[in-house]
């Protein structure tokens, strides 16, 4: 590595405390080993060690070294302890680095087998930070200006240091556990993951994100779903180190479902959504890496145990959140069912689907409900005139209750879409699945599907979900195939959206041919 600074001019600017200069000549960025490049003179190491534990020092320059200390550990120097003879072990390893300095141990090597081209006792830095998130990270401490950088760049050299310049971090040899292994520190750095400080918070995130990951697997002592609360915020807020720490803690053997089973509904759909969010993005890739089969067993579980929560939505809606658990879970199912096969609960969300579709497709041919397909799209076009019916009121009346449904905008109502979420959920079961598809015909869904085969502004593309379903049970089944070509027609529906547009259906005299032509008015 090229540095701007030789070490003797670097000792010339240390010993005369001018720290203008210092600021002038060193840069953070020397400190990271480039490809094809020397590592950095250890010296000038030791030297920036010798300034950050200098009381005197000033807390810009303070910032400097944390950020040329942190930069060395990445491709850079390894951690190893270095005892010398006859120097005395002080508080964050002074004499230590004083000796490296005067005597210049890092380029003479005589008598020592410390490999100083390759490693550097790093022992004086970490006490020192870790010290300082301590003091500093006590809920009665407000950090003010420079402490905050302070206090992220300590965050961040621990975590660069345990990361990349620790590659035995688990073993017993390794003394570094020995400083990270302290519940002040660690409680100091959760709570961060909740600061304002967006840098701050995004230090503690990825700390805790490389700590679950690369640190023993009980580093964390908290209960995991102490652990889950705390990154749920940071995760929700858009931190990606967060997210990953949230999901990789939930991959772990039965945390998931104990989690799941133990928090509030509030805090169930923040981390549907998350879940939702991840597997969308994840949809031509590997489900796997956001979601385990194990997990998608008992989401379906689940679904199926609480579905019948959106039937309570069918007159009206309150203010409740209880049926979004089952939407958002839907919503996943929706998108996992297209690459991952559910083996033992798969008939349950098969049977399930039938007969909470049925449920629905009943209630909205009874009355003029929220479960009513809207077939004429006019009717919630933008420029028809607005709604000025609260759907969020709590109405008990059955006529206003009917009016409400009529005119409410259909994508506020919880039940949007659902529809055609559980038609979907049955074309991805059952695709190439001979077991699935005979189930669904043994609970006569194939004429149910057949009857929803129109357009609904309240489930957008069910049609097209239906054809799939449709398409996907007939395939390879020709029982299935028999069901749908023993179908009678038995006249022509009426259509309102062509009515509207002064046009309508019509059939031939031989019953073999359906045209749009001109409505004839009266």
């Amino acid at each position: 590595m090229t540095a701007h600074i030789d070490s003797e001019k670097l000792k010339t600017i240390i010993n005369e405390k001018d720290w203008d200069q210092l600021l002038q000549n060193v840069e953070p960025k020397h400190f990271v080993r480039q490809e094809s490049e020397t590592i950095l003179d250890a010296s000038i190491l030791a030297q920036m060690c010798q300034v950050l534990l200098n009381e005197v020092t000033p807390n810009t320059i303070i910032i400097l070294c944390l950020k040329c200390l942190g930069n060395s550990c990445l491709d850079g120097y390894k951690h190893k302890q270095h005892r010398i003879e006859n120097v005395e072990s002080v508080k964050y390893s002074k004499n230590l680095y004083n000796e490296l300095v005067e005597s210049d141990l890092c380029k003479q090597r005589k008598n020592c087998d410390y490999p100083h081209d390759s490693h550097f006792p790093y022992n004086g830095v970490i006490e020192w930070t870790v010290d300082y998130i301590k003091i500093h990270g006590k809920p009665t401490y407000h950090l003010i200006d420079n402490e905050l950088d302070i206090f992220r760049l300590s965050i961040q050299f621990l975590c660069n240091l345990f990361t990349y310049a620790c590659p035995n971090i688990t073993s017993a040899e390794e003394d570094i556990l020995r400083y990270l292994n302290c519940d002040n520190l660690k409680q100091a750095i959760l709570s961060r993951m909740q600061s304002d400080n967006r840098l701050l918070a995004n230090a503690a995130c990825i700390y805790v994100h490389n700590a679950l990951k690369k640190l023993c697997h009980n580093y964390f002592t908290m209960e995991k779903k102490d652990i889950f609360l705390q990154l749920l915020k940071p995760a929700k807020e858009g931190f990606t180190s967060a997210k990953d720490a949230l999901l990789f803690l939930l991959h772990q053997p039965n945390i998931f479902e104990d989690v799941y089973n133990n928090i509030t509904v509030n805090e169930k759909l923040d981390l549907l959504k998350i879940i939702y969010d991840e597997v969308w993005n994840a949809w031509q890739s590997d489900f796997n890496t956001v979601i385990t089969e194990d997990q998608a067993e008992f989401l379906t579980l689940t679904f199926c145990k609480k579905s019948d929560l959106i039937l309570k939505t069918v007159n009206t809606y309150v203010n409740s959140i209880d049926p979004t658990e089952i939407i958002l879970i839907l919503n996943i199912l929706g998108l996992l069912t297209t690459q991952c096969k559910l083996s033992e609960n798969v008939r349950s969300l098969l049977i399930n689907c039938k007969y909470l579709l049925m449920s629905l497709h009943m209630m909205g041919k009874e009355t003029d409900n929220y479960f009513t397909p809207i077939t004429n799209l006019s009717q919630v076009a933008p420029n028809t005139q607005r709604r000025t019916i609260n759907v969020c009121s709590n109405i008990n009346d059955t006529e206003e209750s009917e009016a409400t449904a009529a005119n409410c905008d259909p994508q506020e109502h919880p039940a949007y879409g659902f529809k055609a979420g559980l038609i979907q959920v049955i074309a991805n079961v059952v695709h190439k699945n001979k077991m699935c598809q005979d189930l669904f015909r043994e609970i006569d869904g194939i004429p149910l599907l057949l009857d929803c085969c129109n357009i609904d502004a309240r489930n957008p593309l069910i049609l097209q979900w239906t054809i799939l379903a449709l398409r996907n049970l007939c395939e390879g089944n020709p029982e299935n195939q028999e069901i749908i070509k023993n179908c009678k027609k038995t006249g022509v529906p009426d259509n309102p959206a062509l009515q509207e547009m002064g046009l309508t259906l019509h059939e031939d005299a031989d019953g073999k041919l359906i045209r749009i032509v001109p409505l004839r008015r009266n």
